[in-house]
């Protein structure tokens, strides 16, 4: 195991050798008593032990001299409360230990009876109790509903994992608050879980649920604290301080590496060409991201004019987390990312698209974005491992520890050096987007991105749609990355050393200008259906989503108003992707032009 030992600052004379410094200046202890700073009080969203924790955040940052500011908005927030769940039968009454979820319906005084139901292929839920595997996860919960179900149990592995079953993406609108759940719901052990489907198949198997939720419109709180440099551009730097019981790991010992953070770069700051913003949101576990949409919303044109990168920290150095090449980023931001992992941690980064989760409010106003963490357990055969693999890093991890989003999740959990490598690992990535003469994003892999995707929904449509403006407009797009990625390399060459000519300042700037332009023409159409003034639901996102429907026009009987529907919808969809990516291939030309 790599020990990490602080350092002190020291003179310093190429950016290498700064990255190196600020590397080796993090400190274990400042991380570790920032994370018990943090994670002494139970933090629902709203709730008055959250402000506490708010609290010791502001009063920190102040100490490094940071131009720091709190709002309060309204949200809709869910605490779940007290539930149990009695069953009958031949054996007598007896009870089973279960939690409800966060957007769960409450039931009456009397409770919720009826029978239970295993939910599988062709079963008949209307009016039952659905008997469900796995995590309570929106799309499980909605289809349950869908199928007529009053209620659902959902078969957790060993432990009880608290969770959110609204796919609501922030607070609701007229158009989405009819999709806020009705359905009762419940978790259980996987033991009894084991005894309930037995008895279900047997048929006739009865339970009454008594379940608590308190759903109501909060006030809640939203930091920020500002590090100005020497550009008028940020990283929105961001994590959640609202938690499920202590949450040590989810999310104290992020909110220390951002903390940390603050206080190394505070000391650096006139070596900076663009700051930070540190953003800590409420509302992310009990209000569906609530914080971050509000944030996304209200700022949306500071955002949008200034901001360069979404950089978000979740569930850092926990104990046994020795898997660093799962961490998510888009096309564009991995190779910045797999190099960082890769000086720190020894580890290839693989490439795995960044998913919907995680507070990823800021995909329709196109900021690029670089992780939600970077470390996870290790793959094993545990139930608990399949399940949380499946939210955070797929089939290759083994999630973020069986203690995520339950009662153990304690100081116990983080392990000191697991906690200052991923420290570590983050303050590469920071450094690099704060000073790099040229903003370090690779379109060429954005533009490639796009080809692969639209070239498989080709396929899959065959004759019965068209793509091939879209195609040429990726081709057109690859076309120009390539040759703006050679002189962005060239540029940022020349000026890592030195100051450069004036003529060169101006054309890094150019180029800069060029790749946040494109990003907000490209990132809305690649992870987003709504685009740039809306929030998708917390559902799966596929690459280029509006134009996934295109596999199935094919299977759609000729002539009928669904299939002449559907392609009246595509075409307008093709238009939109293809004029984003003309958009982007245009601003790349017209740098290269100025550059040139």
């Amino acid at each position: 195991m790599i020990r990490f030992k602080e350092a002190p600052i020291v003179p310093l004379t190429t950016s290498a050798d700064q990255e190196q410094a600020l590397c080796d200046a993090v400190s274990p202890s400042k991380l570790m008593q920032f994370t018990r700073g943090v994670s002494k009080w139970v933090r629902l969203s709203g709730s008055e032990d959250e402000a506490k924790a708010f609290d010791y955040v502001e009063e920190t940052l102040r100490g490094f001299d940071l131009d720091v500011r709190r709002e309060t908005h309204d949200a809709l927030v869910s605490w779940p409360g007290s539930a149990s769940l009695e069953t009958g039968g031949r054996d007598g009454a007896g009870r089973v230990e279960c939690i409800t979820h966060a957007f769960a319906a409450s039931t009456p005084r009397e409770g919720l009876e009826a029978e239970v139901v295993d939910a599988g292929p062709g079963a008949s839920l209307r009016g039952k109790i659905a008997l469900i595997d796995g995590l309570a996860m929106p799309a499980k919960a909605r289809a349950a509903e869908d199928a007529g179900a009053v209620g659902a149990i959902f078969i957790n592995p060993a432990h009880l994992h608290e969770m959110i079953i609204s796919s609501v993406w922030g607070a609701p609108t007229p158009e989405t608050v009819g999709a806020l759940p009705q359905l009762v719901a419940v978790s259980v052990r996987e033991s009894d879980g084991a005894v309930l489907r037995a008895r279900a198949r047997e048929g006739g198997l009865r339970v009454r649920i008594h379940a608590e939720v308190d759903t109501r419109w909060r006030k809640t709180p939203i930091l920020t604290a500002d590090l100005s440099a020497q550009e008028d551009r940020y990283v929105l730097f961001s994590g959640h301080i609202d938690s499920w019981h202590y949450g040590a790991m989810d999310n104290g010992s992020a909110n220390a590496v951002m903390l940390e953070m603050a206080r190394l770069l505070s000391r650096r700051r006139k070596r900076l060409r663009r700051g930070v913003r540190f953003a800590f949101w409420s509302g992310h576990s009990h209000g569906r991201y609530s914080g971050s949409t509000w944030y996304a919303d209200t700022h949306w044109q500071d955002l949008y004019h200034r901001a360069v990168l979404h950089l978000n920290v979740d569930s850092s150095g926990a104990k046994g987390a020795t898997v660093l090449n799962g961490a998510l980023t888009m096309a564009e931001t991995w190779a910045l990312a797999a190099d960082c992992v890769r000086l720190v941690g020894r580890q290839d980064l693989e490439r795995r698209r960044v998913t919907r989760m995680g507070d990823q409010s800021f995909w329709g106003i196109g900021l690029p974005s670089l992780w939600v963490g970077v470390s996870e357990q290790p793959a094993g055969d545990s139930a608990a491992g399949a399940a949380l693999a499946s939210l955070s890093g797929g089939p290759a991890s083994g999630g973020l520890g069986w203690w995520w989003h339950t009662t153990e999740d304690t100081m116990d959990k983080i392990d000191r050096d697991n906690l200052a490598r991923d420290a570590q690992i983050y303050a590469r990535a920071l450094w690099r987007w704060c000073t790099a003469p040229v903003l370090p994003l690779d379109y060429r892999a954005t533009a490639a991105e796009f080809r692969e995707t639209l070239r498989q929904i080709q396929r899959e449509a065959g004759q019965a749609f068209d793509l091939g403006p879209a195609l040429a407009a990726a081709d057109r797009l690859a076309a120009a990355a390539e040759p703006l990625q050679a002189k962005a390399t060239a540029l940022s060459e020349s000026l890592a050393h030195a100051r450069g000519t004036r003529r060169q300042r101006d054309a890094a700037e150019a180029i800069n200008t060029a790749l946040m332009r494109a990003g907000r023409a490209l990132i809305p159409v690649n992870y987003t259906v709504t685009g740039p003034f809306d929030h998708d639901r917390a559902l799966p996102v596929a690459p280029i989503p509006s134009l996934q429907p295109a596999s199935r026009l094919g299977g759609l009987p000729e002539d009928s108003m669904e299939r002449h529907a559907l392609h009246t919808r595509l075409l307008r969809e093709r238009n939109k992707v293809t004029h984003a990516l003309e958009t982007a291939a245009v601003v790349f030309e017209e740098a290269l032009g100025r550059v040139s």
